[in-house]
């Protein structure tokens, strides 16, 4: 952990949740008893599903917002970490969490992978972290550490490092149980449709309403797992209560209409895509029943079978930023009040202790390949929806599906059309995220280019 109040914090709560088992509740429907359905047959996979409830019960301050500086014990909806373990007859398993928060931060998912890699030999390219990126639920240790434009109290903090603790152990928990669960499994998926998500930049800008849907059935064919991803921001609440958003709401749904399964809601590129109307706890509603009667119409409807081996990598690229402001620079922001003021006085304090800014950050990029017949890639932090756009013009869009928020929040991910106009997703808001300055136009290329290297012949343009 990162730091060593952190670090003792982990050793109270492993030990609470010992000694209390009960806080590790999972979820598992396949041992649920189920009516009989269709039977199926080519059973290609093992499938594993688990379910914990990560709602904290103690007053935390909530993440996404910088103005919203208040600790709360309100919850107008609990949230939810979940796990998905596939594997393709007796390969070695590929392991997805999802957890409802605004991001999951390298540290931790490096903690995660490096947990699951000892106790279950799960190796980083068969390991994600999908967040749906309420902007509703919990603050995390390194997560946004200069939203707020100001120092947080440290009994704030405290509270913030015991959450991120527990979480840890929790999502270590869900995975292993997931692992441990797996049964025969047909697997099919379809894209679907939606169109509440609204480019927030430019008025009829553009969007991807697409809706990858992922379904496996047990052997009587009844839905285990349910995944589905859409590229909208999850703010429709800004309220001071923890709740699951829209995607929260989806889910929800889901899993009434299928009682035998756990449903999964990730995000693809979204970074300039809200959800449209919003504002009122009836929108969040409203979106979430919109995805979740899609899904059940493309599940009633028919989907493309899944059949082929299941593969993965995984790379790190380097994404430099721009020119570094001057301490001159630096000291002339100070002076400023806001969050523009405290993020020069953080990076003054960094170079006053000998530490040098950052010039680039370390950006993972991962792909799932099901044979021939479906690539999932996974893209770290806030992208905006041209890489979407871009990629499925230059891979496979039929067998494409493209997921962001995975793996870490660094920041936004801007094109080099959003770079040139500037703006929130372009420039302003790296200063949440205690990033010195903006990135080079060439990191739209590095992120495609790598893509590229990773996906398999068969995906890529003759």
């Amino acid at each position: 952990m990162p730091t060593d109040s952190g670090q003792r914090l982990y050793q109270y709560v492993l030990t609470n949740l010992q000694s209390k088992g009960n806080q590790f509740k999972f979820r598992q429907y396949h041992n649920q008893h189920q009516e009989p359905g269709k039977i199926m047959e080519d059973l290609q996979y093992q499938v594993g599903v688990a379910k914990i409830d990560i709602t904290p019960n103690y007053p935390i301050r909530l993440s996404g917002y910088g103005a919203r500086r208040e600790e709360t014990s309100e919850i107008s909806q609990r949230i939810y970490a979940k796990s998905l373990v596939i594997s393709h007859q007796d390969d070695d398993p590929f392991v997805m969490i999802l957890v409802e928060n605004v991001g999951i931060p390298n540290h931790l998912t490096k903690e995660i992978s490096n947990r699951l890699g000892r106790v279950a030999g799960v190796s980083e390219e068969r390991f994600v972290i999908c967040s749906t990126h309420t902007h509703s639920a919990p603050c995390l240790s390194g997560m946004l550490p200069t939203l707020f434009g100001q120092p947080i109290p440290s009994d704030h903090q405290q509270r913030i490092e015991q959450y991120t603790v527990e979480l840890v152990n929790q999502l270590e928990g869900v995975a292993k149980s997931a692992i441990d669960c797996r049964i025969p499994a047909h697997l099919a998926w379809t894209i679907g449709n939606v169109g509440f998500g609204k480019n927030r930049r430019t008025e009829g800008g553009p969007v991807d309403h697409s809706l990858p849907v992922l379904l496996a059935r047990n052997k009587n064919g009844n839905p285990i797992a349910i995944w589905a991803s859409y590229a909208c921001h999850t703010t429709t609440l800004s309220l001071n209560c923890i709740n699951g958003d829209w995607a929260g709401y989806a889910m929800e749904q889901i899993e009434a209409t299928y009682s035998s399964a756990t449903a999964y809601i990730s995000l693809g590129c979204a970074a300039d895509i809200n959800p449209h109307p919003r504002g009122e706890f009836e929108h969040a509603r409203q979106h979430g029943h919109t995805l979740a009667n899609e899904i059940n119409r493309s599940v009633e409807s028919g989907m493309k079978p899944i059949t082929g081996k299941l593969s993965g990598t995984v790379k790190r690229i380097s994404l430099p930023f721009d020119t570094i402001p001057s301490r001159k620079e630096w000291e002339k922001r100070a002076k400023q009040d806001g969050a523009l003021g405290y993020h020069a006085k953080v990076q003054l304090k960094k170079l006053d202790s000998g530490e040098k800014l950052q010039t680039a950050i370390s950006y993972p990029i991962q792909t799932w390949a099901f044979s021939e017949e479906l690539l999932i890639v996974f893209l770290a932090g806030e992208v905006v929806v041209d890489f979407a756009h871009r990629l499925k013009d230059e891979l496979d869009h039929n067998r494409l599906w493209i997921n962001a928020y995975s793996n870490d929040l660094p920041c936004y991910i801007p094109s080099v059309r959003i770079l040139s106009e500037g703006g929130y997703e372009g420039k302003d808001a790296m200063i949440y995220f205690d990033r010195p300055t903006h990135f080079k136009p060439e990191v739209e290329e590095l992120i495609i280019s790598e893509v590229h290297k990773l996906t398999p012949k068969g995906y890529l343009p003759s």
